[in-house]
């Protein structure tokens, strides 16, 4: 009966090696798939944290005579004990601080926002409520829904002052109107975010914004600046987040945000094509 007996043979060290190289062809191509798989769920979920914005936005609208939303109230040299941004002041609508996260944002913490503020979990509710205001994600388009007003650009110590929010009617066309971008504070090198969200975006030209100030556009050639791309940063696999005045939510490619804008003379060629204006 020997001679029917089945003889188990190892595997040959080609035979191992060759699916080793399989498991590794394998994997080299399902990783990037999961990955962006991954990328994509966060990518929606920071979709929604812009819808529940805007909307926010639309209601303290409707409760305060069409007016914007300010990008801040404030007088005294962004104190964070008596400055109110403007996410503070759509915080009883949304009732929810986590919003202001970007899941693909892993800089932008709870402490890295206090700390950016010299604050700690000590400190007071309103000083730390200030804080998570201005380090969200979502970047608000100030120059043109909540320029600097004349009468309050400075006080007698040079501070800046009090943004006046345009009124809803001024938005001749609020679907095509930029409201909120996926934002950036900092960089810690060429297109390598390091500093978590900003409370606002900087446009690419300050042209028909009334704006008595800006902070000087897009550095689009320097790399390292945080303005580079105005303050916004295409964190979802090169696109961003955008959510406009009448409250809808897409996509967009940075190339997009410079429609009808040269961002390094500042001209606005196309005034129907630039998204960054109320007209």
């Amino acid at each position: 009966m020997s001679h029917l007996r089945s003889k188990r043979q190892a595997f040959t060290l080609i035979e191992l090696l060759v699916v080793i190289a399989i498991i590794a062809i394998l994997a080299a191509i399902l990783f990037p798939v999961f990955a962006q798989a991954r990328e994509k769920a966060r990518s929606a979920s920071c979709m929604s944290n812009f819808k529940q914005g805007a909307l926010a936005i639309n209601m303290y609208v409707q409760d305060y005579d069409e007016t914007l939303v300010p990008m801040q109230y404030g007088c005294c040299g962004y104190d964070p004990m008596k400055e109110v941004s403007w996410m503070e002041n759509v915080q009883p609508y949304i009732k929810n601080w986590q919003v202001r996260r970007c899941p693909s944002d892993g800089f932008n913490t709870d402490l890295s926002a206090l700390q950016q503020w010299g604050l700690n979990a000590g400190s007071p509710a309103k000083a730390k409520n200030y804080a998570y205001g201005t380090l969200t994600d979502m970047g608000y388009n100030y120059l043109y829904l909540s320029p600097f007003g004349a009468a309050h650009a400075n006080d007698a110590q040079g501070n800046f002052v009090d943004f006046l929010g345009s009124s809803l009617a001024s938005c001749a066309h609020p679907a095509s109107t930029l409201m909120l971008a996926d934002s950036v504070w900092n960089y810690g090198g060429c297109d390598s975010p390091n500093g978590g969200g900003n409370w606002f975006v900087e446009p690419p030209s300050w042209w028909y914004s009334n704006s008595n100030y800006w902070f000087g556009g897009w550095s689009i050639d320097d790399c390292t600046n945080w303005l580079k791309y105005g303050g916004t940063f295409p964190r979802h696999s090169a696109q961003e987040n955008i959510a406009f005045v009448d409250g809808h939510v897409k996509a967009n490619r940075i190339g997009q945000l410079l429609a009808g804008v040269n961002p390094r003379t500042h001209v606005v060629s196309d005034r129907d094509a630039y998204i960054w204006g109320r007209d």
